[in-house]
């Protein structure tokens, strides 16, 4: 009868951790969502001024970029000629940085007010990277993964807001938002457990 009663506690405990673990992702994507709502902006008339505009990177294929990436150096040039911002930081790997400033100069940013940071191969990394700076930023991504990069930057007490980019429907937007769960909770992870 006690194995029997204690096979089940045992069951029972590896049944709420599993639940605890699977939840997890959802869990952590909710409680940033919540801290960081009021930072996210859609419309560039009612973003705050700030200093940068971190513009963070995705695929580019030689020139050419993403439709995810294209729509973020895009916002990123509206912000500039609004006069929200003085400097655009490309972030990413060296090739999307080089094809993100070659496509903002193209349309008529300066080069001068364009810096790259081709050693933000990650959200991570490119928020680490600026907040040595010490400057004020919009982060300019698209809707899911603003609240991860706003969370990140509000640990390394940046003074942050992120600025939507979304201008298409993204073909593989459950893919990525998917992914995001995943990367949420890998940020939590690093920011608190392996820092």
């Amino acid at each position: 009868m006690n194995q029997h009663k204690n096979f089940t506690k045992g069951f029972a405990t590896v049944g709420l951790i599993t639940a605890m673990l699977l939840s997890m992702p959802f869990t952590s994507s909710l409680v940033i969502k919540v801290q960081t709502a009021d930072k996210i902006y859609e419309e560039i008339s009612e973003v705050p001024q700030k200093e940068l505009g971190l513009v963070l990177g995705a695929a580019a294929y030689g020139s050419t970029l993403s439709d995810v990436l294209r729509d973020r150096v895009d916002t990123a040039i509206d912000l500039y000629e609004a006069g929200k911002v003085n400097v655009l930081v490309m972030s990413g790997a060296e090739n999307e940085t080089e094809a993100m400033k070659n496509y903002a100069i193209n349309y008529g940013i300066p080069k001068n007010d364009i810096t790259e940071d081709p050693t933000g191969l990650n959200t991570l990394a490119s928020i680490k990277n600026i907040s040595n700076l010490d400057r004020s930023i919009i982060i300019i991504s698209q809707k899911y993964h603003l609240p991860r990069a706003l969370f990140i930057a509000n640990h390394y007490d940046i003074d942050a807001v992120g600025m939507i980019a979304d201008r298409h429907e993204y073909t593989k937007i459950f893919e990525f938002k998917k992914r995001e769960l995943l990367a949420t909770t890998k940020a939590m992870w690093d920011l608190f457990v392996r820092e």
